[in-house]
């Protein structure tokens, strides 16, 4: 048995080839490489069916990547080797019960090199109905699908492309939320910070962001009340607020105000949506070798100075978006070889006590050569321990 649909005049198979790689690269699926959810629909399918191979693959101008598989370890080959660029042109399930006598597969190495029978493809589209890839089921020996098997395969290609799709939404998410934290450390006037943040999912709604002002050194952290993308939402939205409001603040006493300013800005999002940023802000004047700071509900900051001692830094605020409030900024002299630490409540979930985590992250900032070893260390944590939030860390060590 073989189907497949009517052919249209190359001016229309050049149009719709044309929307569908538009589709792929809006998607972001033009990297060689599998995806685990997608792989465990491949592996379902084959063991569903009993078959030798099953593939997810999204086709990238000459390029068939294999986004998901089961029965072989290939994530790439070009385009006319694979069958379901058959399904790709043709919009709809293609399906063959001995591809070794049906003309359509003679030039496509991958049926032909293992002289492969069975093939049936079912055709993988975006939001706007352009077919981007194919499921597919592959065996050596003849066969046909039954009625209620075809209606199985119908339903396994549904979840592909469902987490197709999702997957490819998480990872635009993704690299849009990295595109807005810092691209590189800072290093002026004897101050140097660095920071990373570690998402529970694709996204989060942890933020972090540092920069110089005029001769200020600004360095801010937020943690949206809980995860994913509508939390990432609002972290972005508080980045922004931030960076608009920073210029204005002309010196370490005006920071409660700029605080106040940024809230303000925010609230009625926050209000809307029900949510609320706990929100710590740090300027360094190095100058006058002080350090001022908000606090508004965090609580997680560290001072870990050159002398040994370790300082919490907290303050009376509450988080943003509970009402609009009064932000006092605190002071405190800084001496060379000092480090500020800032971290989100993300971090609790990898210590071993949560009840001593100052003492635990003192141990680590100190057994630390620098700024961007203690980064290497709270991710070493992070795999070991799988937090269930994001896990930010900044680093700030004061060295004039």
């Amino acid at each position: 048995m073989t189907t497949s649909a009517p052919g249209l005049p190359i001016d229309a198979r050049e149009a719709r080839e044309g929307r569908r790689q538009r589709a792929v690269e809006s998607l972001g699926l033009t990297e060689a490489r599998r995806y685990e959810q997608l792989d465990r629909v491949a592996r379902i399918a084959k063991a569903t069916f009993g078959v030798e191979f099953s593939s997810i693959t999204v086709f990238d101008n000459d390029r068939a990547l294999f986004v998901g598989g089961g029965g072989f370890e290939d994530v790439e080959a070009p385009r006319s080797a694979s069958p379901c660029q058959l399904v790709v042109e043709s919009g709809d399930i293609v399906t063959t019960d001995d591809a070794r006598t049906d003309a359509r597969f003679d030039d496509i190495a991958n049926i032909r090199v293992p002289n492969s029978a069975f093939y049936v493809g079912h055709p993988l589209k975006d939001i706007n109905g352009n077919v981007v890839g194919s499921l597919c089921l592959v065996d050596q020996q003849p066969r046909l699908l039954t009625d209620r098997e075809m209606d199985v395969f119908r339903d396994l290609a549904g979840w592909a492309q469902d987490e197709l799709l999702a997957d490819a939404d998480s990872l635009r998410a993704r690299d849009t939320q990295r595109s807005l934290l810092p691209a590189a450390p800072l290093d002026s006037d004897g101050i140097h910070v660095v920071g990373v943040c570690v998402p529970a999912l694709s996204v989060g709604g942890d933020y972090y962001d540092y920069g110089m002002a005029g001769p200020l050194a600004h360095i801010a952290i937020g943690d949206v009340m809980g995860k994913g993308t509508a939390a990432a939402i609002i972290g972005a939205s508080t980045r922004a607020a931030c960076r608009a409001v920073v210029p204005t603040i002309a010196d370490g006493a005006g920071l409660g105000r700029g605080v106040e300013r940024i809230e303000r800005a925010i609230i009625r999002d926050l209000e809307r949506t029900g949510t609320f940023v706990t929100y710590f802000h740090a300027v360094i004047d190095p100058v006058a070798a002080t350090l001022h700071y908000v606090d508004a509900g965090a609580g997680l900051s560290l001072l870990v100075r050159a002398d040994g001692s370790t300082e919490q830094l907290t303050g009376s605020g509450m988080p943003l978006g509970i009402q609009t409030q009064e932000h006092i900024a605190h002071s405190r002299p800084l001496q060379s070889g000092d480090r500020l630490i800032l971290v989100s409540d993300g971090l609790l979930d990898v210590v071993e006590d949560q009840t001593n985590w100052i003492e635990e992250l003192d141990t680590l900032v100190r057994a630390s050569s620098d700024g961007t070893d203690v980064l290497r260390r709270v991710a070493a944590l992070s795999l070991a321990r799988i937090p269930i939030d994001d896990v930010t860390v900044v680093v700030v060590e004061y060295r004039p």
